[in-house]
């Protein structure tokens, strides 16, 4: 073989051998207990009130009529005893305040607030939930979005998990809930680009300043959220989560990532543009680097569409060589081989990640488009950060910096 093959197909073998790695980390994160599942031994079981702190839910909601109801019917059909409820409402412009207030009138667990001022610098999400949440005196903060689905065990659970960990900051990865083709077709993948950056059990450790949080289920315990001071320490980022929780490990608490997929379930964007734009602006505060956004994008195009390409020139190659009845190369084969082998690890790996979410495995069928999508995705986000420094999101257009950081 010639030494350019030769080097073709060792670099073949590394991006395999990354899909191998990501497969044995799937089956350490199953050991290592890393799903949280609702205890069968207690389901439907009350804690002991006398040993259990008080949790207060805490939403922030901007113009979410259409999903708030819903979310609260979720969050007050908790299985645990001392629960309460807060919800912000943060500058709405149709009927959230008076949805909120309904829901206060005849259950006296929940509460409304309302926020009508954003400072300059802030982004108003980190706003309404460091300003609603100064006078709460429960033990815990649950912040969710309005988007989440909860099993009646997921407070009890967490809460749980949580105290047997000795922990005091614990955020789940939900299950992503879709209903149309585009959901369907790209979501997972997406997730899937959080999960390259973000899915090492490094996030847990806390000797490493590798560090997540998803802000769809943040729990933590509201003295060592005062500490850091929650989300005011992040008041400028697009997206406050992940910042948050580096701020936190920084700081010294207690971090603990899981998969909560049968505890919480999202369905965020409904269709074609609103998961091209969300998902951009999610990676433009998640990522907050153009070299990694630019990583991201050489991975798909080489870690998942390179087989695809390849198998079509290697069919055509094959089927050249059986025509004219001329000897298949050595160097063919092996091209065969590397291009099998890559398509086998990646499926396997995507199977079990598309499995881990609770997506439908059967839409794998369509993973060449899902990467092209998700490269599309990628390249907006690089253009906001790096070129434009700006970004839109609910009718606001944010200038920012290169670490994704709102500036005047």
């Amino acid at each position: 073989m010639s030494t350019e093959t030769i080097i073709l197909l060792a670099g073949w073998g590394a991006i395999s051998s990354v899909w191998f790695g990501l497969i044995v980390a799937q089956g350490r994160a199953r050991r290592d207990g890393l799903f949280l599942d609702v205890d069968s031994n207690s389901r439907g079981k009350q804690a002991d009130q006398g040993d259990t702190p008080t949790v207060c839910v805490v939403i922030a909601a901007r113009n979410e009529a259409e999903g708030l109801v819903r979310c609260l019917q979720h969050v007050l059909a908790q299985n645990y005893p001392k629960l309460s409820v807060l919800v912000i409402d943060d500058r709405s412009e149709d009927a959230t305040y008076e949805i909120a207030q309904e829901f206060a009138q005849s259950e006296s667990r929940v509460t409304v607030k309302r926020i009508n001022h954003l400072p300059q610098n802030w982004m108003g999400k980190s706003h309404a939930l460091w300003q609603g949440t100064r006078d709460i005196r429960a033990d815990w903060f649950l912040f969710m979005d309005v988007d989440c689905a909860l099993n009646p065990q997921a407070v009890r659970r967490t809460i749980q998990e949580a105290r047997t960990r000795n922990v005091k900051f614990l955020t789940l990865w939900p299950q992503q809930t879709s209903g149309g083709f585009w959901e369907h077709a790209t979501i997972p993948l997406c997730g899937g680009i959080i999960a390259l950056w973000f899915g090492s059990q490094r996030v847990n450790d806390p000797r490493s300043t590798l560090a997540f949080a998803n802000g769809q289920f943040l729990l933590i315990k509201r003295d060592a959220y005062e500490q850091i001071r929650g989300h005011e320490a992040v008041h400028s980022a697009i997206i406050e989560d992940i910042p948050l929780a580096e701020h936190a490990k920084r700081s010294g608490v207690a971090c603990w990532v899981a998969s909560g997929r049968d505890l919480v379930s999202v369905r965020m964007y409904e269709n074609y543009n609103a998961i091209l734009n969300g998902w951009a602006r999610i990676y433009v505060g998640a990522l907050r680097s153009g070299t990694r956004i630019a990583l991201s994008i050489v991975w798909l195009m080489f870690g998942s569409l390179l087989p695809y390409i390849a198998a079509v020139w290697i069919a055509m190659a094959f089927y050249s060589a059986w025509t004219t009845d001329r000897e298949i190369s050595t160097e063919l084969f092996y091209f065969a081989v590397a291009c099998a082998n890559h398509l086998i690890l990646m499926m396997t790996a995507s199977y079990r990640f598309w499995g881990m979410g609770g997506c439908r495995r059967i839409d794998l069928i369509w993973y060449p488009l899902s990467v092209c999508v998700v490269v599309r995705i990628l390249v907006r986000s690089w253009w906001w950060l790096v070129i434009k420094r700006s970004i839109p999101w609910r009718n606001t257009r944010y200038t920012i910096d290169r670490r994704g950081r709102i500036v005047e």
